[in-house]
């Protein structure tokens, strides 16, 4: 999921939806700690995760900041490979 190919289509398609059509994330990606703070910069707003996941992420979505998290997803969008997007958030999340 943290492919630079994937995180450009899911930018392309918060972008194209803005204000009309909220985007929403399920399942594992949604509940993936690396994951979600680059979903949430790329403009995801509406995430689905199983119902024992739930703790969880509501507890990392309230310590991300929203303009941290848009300036990792940029980063993340300009990286070369999936190897590099999970390197660069995983010095990013701590």
């Amino acid at each position: 999921m943290l492919d630079p190919g994937v995180l450009r289509l899911i930018e392309a398609t918060c972008a194209g939806a803005e204000g009309h059509v909220p985007v929403g994330v399920c399942g594992e990606s949604a509940a993936d700690p690396l994951a979600l703070p680059v979903l949430l910069g790329l403009g995801v707003r509406h995430l689905s995760v199983a119902p024992a996941a739930v703790p969880q992420v509501k507890a990392q979505v309230r310590t991300l900041d929203l303009a941290e998290c848009r300036a990792l997803a940029d980063r993340a969008l300009a990286a070369g490979d999936s190897r590099s997007v999970r390197r660069l958030v995983s010095n990013s999340v701590r």
